[in-house]
């Protein structure tokens, strides 16, 4: 399943290259002014990022503490730190510190423009050159090795908290959908498409635009964040329309439907 998605997310690649040059037409990728939020507000950086981000934290605490999907988890909170899931909190102190660090070089953390630099690699032998992404050089480098990283770090994960199953169709979309193994497979080799060609489209993906991008304050980071959002929540509402009791039953097993 891994494998059709992350075919999907190279096919995505090639797809924004071949209408990257009708963009401007369609008025897509204009490539406009940067826009922050102190700018719009008139108001300084450290004020409203010291704001901002207290809000976020007590928004994000007060969610955590109303998450009903706690009391099927339950049993996670004990263990080894290495065994059980790790809270938002350190989590998140962790990915601030690899967001800082990239940033402090000059650099964005993102994976979209990591994958788009590994479609261009493979396609040179072929004779075929992207003229859309950045090709794999110095300074596209880490962003590949990061997405490898990635893939090498949750297997790791995996293996040491023995959490890892090979279950190649989740059981909540087993009970959801019928045919199982065919719907699962294309489902996620469509939704590595979409997800690659929207966020190059959008100039981000969720690590770049979304993570990356909130503490510069920028307008087009808070849109696409929201987007993000509003559209998973409204694909999976779709995708689950008339199958909440499948859903309920799956939790009704102790099952973690972020992962199950």
């Amino acid at each position: 399943m891994i494998g059709l998605g992350v075919l999907g997310m190279f096919l995505g690649v090639f797809a924004f290259d071949a209408v990257f040059p009708y963009l401007p037409e369609w008025g897509v990728r204009a490539y406009p002014q940067s826009m922050t939020l102190p700018l719009v507000l008139d108001v300084s950086y450290g004020s409203l990022a010291v704001t901002l981000g207290v809000f976020v934290l007590l928004m994000v605490a007060l969610a955590d503490r109303l998450d009903p999907g706690k009391r099927f988890e339950a049993a996670e909170t004990r263990g080894t730190l290495l065994r059980r899931e790790w809270g938002f909190v350190s989590t998140g102190v962790l990915a601030g510190l690899v967001i800082l660090a990239a940033t402090a070089q000059g650099q964005y953390l993102g994976i979209s423009g990591g994958f788009a630099s590994l479609a261009a690699y493979a396609a040179k032998p072929f004779g075929h050159v992207l003229a859309s992404v950045p090709a794999l050089d110095d300074t596209t480098a880490w962003r590949a090795t990061l997405v490898i990283g990635i893939f090498a770090g949750a297997a790791a994960s995996a293996l040491v908290s023995g959490s890892y199953r090979n279950v190649p169709v989740t059981p909540l979309w087993e009970s959801a959908f019928p045919t199982g193994m065919k719907s699962r497979g294309a489902a996620v080799f469509a939704g590595g498409f979409l997800i690659m060609l929207g966020a190059l489209l959008g100039g981000g993906c969720t690590t770049g635009a979304f993570m990356a991008g909130f503490p510069t304050l920028s307008v087009g980071s808070f849109a696409m964040g929201m987007t993000f959002f509003g559209v998973g929540m409204g694909t999976a509402f779709v995708l689950y329309w008339g199958r909440w009791r499948k859903v309920s039953e799956v939790r009704s097993r102790s099952l973690n439907l972020a992962n199950d």
